[in-house]
């Protein structure tokens, strides 16, 4: 049984219009979100234990702007300050700043070790610049996400429901 050559085009016609809407959808949603992004960025408070949030409360939402970063390690730049190290005699900083997993990366606590006033003992002069070589920081784009600061209430009442 043959398809109707008709038919097939008809949904085309209409994958067609109902792409064009949503697309229309997607570019009107997109500036929205970036109003609220910039709004957020330009009024929002940061939030308790939340660094890189921005947070703005209406009386029903509350809106977050978060702004991650990833980072990544350079593994051949890190076998150098571990060379560096091991010749200076601090060769178990390395394993303070990075740990190896497959490749190196960032070890907790590593940001408070690099960025004493004194470096921990025997540790080469430069061990602050070779760690900063070692690590690429890409900022991400912002993440938006919209809270509802209480349960949504019906506004309208069932036909019969009587008032509590």
């Amino acid at each position: 049984m043959a398809t109707d050559k008709n038919r097939i085009d008809e949904l085309v016609e209409i994958f067609r219009r109902s792409k064009e809407a949503a697309d229309a959808a997607e570019e009107d949603l997109s500036k929205v979100r970036e109003r609220i992004i910039t709004l957020v960025l330009k009024e929002g408070q940061v939030p308790a234990r939340a660094a890189k949030t921005l947070a703005l409360r209406g009386e029903e939402y509350e809106l977050r702007v978060s702004r991650p970063v990833e980072v990544t390690v350079d593994a051949r730049r890190v076998r150098i300050l571990k060379l560096v190290c091991l010749r200076a005699g601090a060769g178990r900083i390395t394993g303070k700043l990075f740990r190896k997993v497959e490749t190196y990366v960032l070890a907790d606590g590593a940001d408070e070790i690099i960025n004493q006033a004194k470096l921990p003992e025997h540790a080469p002069r430069n061990l602050r610049s070779l760690f900063a070589r070692a690590l690429r920081v890409r900022e991400l784009a912002p993440q938006l996400e919209i809270r509802e600061l209480r349960p949504a209430q019906s506004k309208v009442r069932k036909a019969g429901e009587e008032a509590a």
